[in-house]
């Protein structure tokens, strides 16, 4: 093998980014002397990797296309040794970014996952203030009678606990807004005086919750809240 002069691949040199392939083959087997300049690192590794592929095709392949025992054997340490080098000589900026980029993907995830956690919360208010609009308009109609002087309530009674369970849940992982809050708290006043009644009530506390339905406005109150976590406007 021909002795190497590290003064021929002078990384200040004006060819040190352009290497003829000879010299890129001796270069190869002293990792040592491998330039600063990042394209010949590059160029390096990826002949490194080809000889350590090629070493890996079978013997068949190996001695179609081997030299002489004692020089394969000597080929094959010293890339070996330079595959070991390798990982020493890959500057640090090299590290650096690759480090910053996991980084980078690792923040795009968390927001990503943030994103999504918030459409779902979002989406989880919005369907609480509609189905909340649709009970207290179920209950300004007449239902059929338990017996005289009895409302049936039952459907309204049922929906009423299923919506004051949605409502602890809501109120667990927080409002979107400060007003969704304060309407969430209203409704749920009135959903647990609906859900601990009886299923049929007295005509008489059926109007008392319409009337306490209607003088906090909770109706409208949802219907805008609705609309307004929807993107719709006030």
């Amino acid at each position: 093998m021909t002795s190497f002069d590290p003064q021929r691949l002078d990384p200040q040199s004006p060819h040190a980014g352009s290497l003829d392939e000879a010299r890129l083959f001796e270069l190869l087997e002293q990792p040592e002397h491998w330039p600063e300049d990042p394209a010949i690192q590059a160029e390096l590794a990826g002949m490194l990797e080809l000889h350590l592929a090629l070493g890996c095709h079978g013997p068949s392949l190996a001695d179609s296309l081997a030299p002489a025992p004692r020089a394969r054997w000597t080929t094959s340490w010293s890339l070996a040794a330079a595959a070991i080098l390798l990982v020493a000589l890959v500057p640090t900026i090299i590290i650096q970014l690759r480090t910053q980029s996991l980084k980078d993907q690792a923040q795009d995830t968390v927001r990503l996952e943030q994103l999504a956690q918030k459409r779902s919360q979002d989406r989880a208010w919005i369907a609480f203030f509609r189905q909340s609009a649709t009970l207290l308009q179920d209950f300004e109609q007449n239902p059929t009678l338990c017996k005289k002087g009895e409302e049936d309530r039952r459907q309204e009674r049922e929906m009423a606990m299923a919506l004051l369970e949605a409502s602890h849940q809501l109120a667990a992982q927080g409002a979107p807004i400060k007003e969704a809050e304060i309407i969430r708290a209203s409704l749920h006043s009135w959903l647990s005086e609906v859900a601990f009644e009886d299923n049929c009530l007295t005509v008489e506390r059926a109007q008392e919750l319409r009337q306490w339905a209607t003088t906090h406005n909770l109706e409208n109150q949802s219907e805008r809240m609705e609309r307004r976590l929807r993107g719709d406007g006030a």
